[in-house]
């Protein structure tokens, strides 16, 4: 009896140091991981928000444009900087606005049509007016104005958040540090826009 006590106590020590060894091993493994999906998840929302960027440009290019086409050459250019307008909106209303809509305490449904449907209204009207050929209207005019000093005031707000470029900023956006207000800001700029063209 006295030999099985002499290996006992070393086997069980070997053990729990192995057990011990892999507890750890597994739980570095799972921190990594979800530190791997924060950083993942940032950068599709950092994305998500130069494209917001994007998109105020491509609607600054398309308005001005359109009040300065005098040839087609010019309204050509502006009717494909609409072409980046929707795209840009895409991306920019699928990431971030949405997400800042949600943690701001709206549905699924709600977060997505606040800020698409003042977008979508606002891609129809330049649609509108960069379909037509001929000189523009007065209401034209004033629309064109309206969304040109639009795209000032939206990219002044964004102005007050820098995307990340970081793996450190990427976790920090992905936990929603300082952006979610201005997002919200951004939506509620387009629907006062949306709701100045008609």
């Amino acid at each position: 009896m006295s030999g099985k006590r002499k290996y006992t106590v070393p086997v069980m020590l070997i053990i729990i140091t192995m057990l011990t060894f892999i507890i750890v091993v597994l739980l570095s493994r799972v921190l990594l991981d979800g530190q791997s999906l924060k950083t993942e998840r940032g950068e599709r929302l950092a994305s998500s928000y130069n494209y917001c960027l994007v998109y105020t440009d491509a609607l600054k290019e398309s308005s001005t444009g359109l009040l300065r086409g005098g040839d087609d050459e010019a309204r050509t250019r502006a009717v494909k900087a609409q072409g980046r307008l929707e795209f840009a909106g895409g991306e920019c209303t699928g990431g971030v606005l949405f997400q800042s809509g949600i943690r701001a305490g709206m549905t699924d449904e709600a977060a997505l049509a606040a800020a698409s449907e003042p977008m979508q209204k606002i891609n129809e009207a330049l649609a509108s007016i960069g379909g037509r050929s001929g000189a523009l209207t007065e209401g034209d005019r004033t629309k064109l104005t309206a969304l040109a000093s639009t795209a000032d005031e939206l990219a002044g707000v964004l102005g007050a958040y820098s995307a990340p470029k970081g793996a450190d900023r990427f976790r920090q956006m992905q936990a929603g540090v300082d952006w979610p207000p201005v997002a919200q800001r951004f939506v509620d700029e387009l629907n006062r826009a949306a709701a100045d063209i008609g």
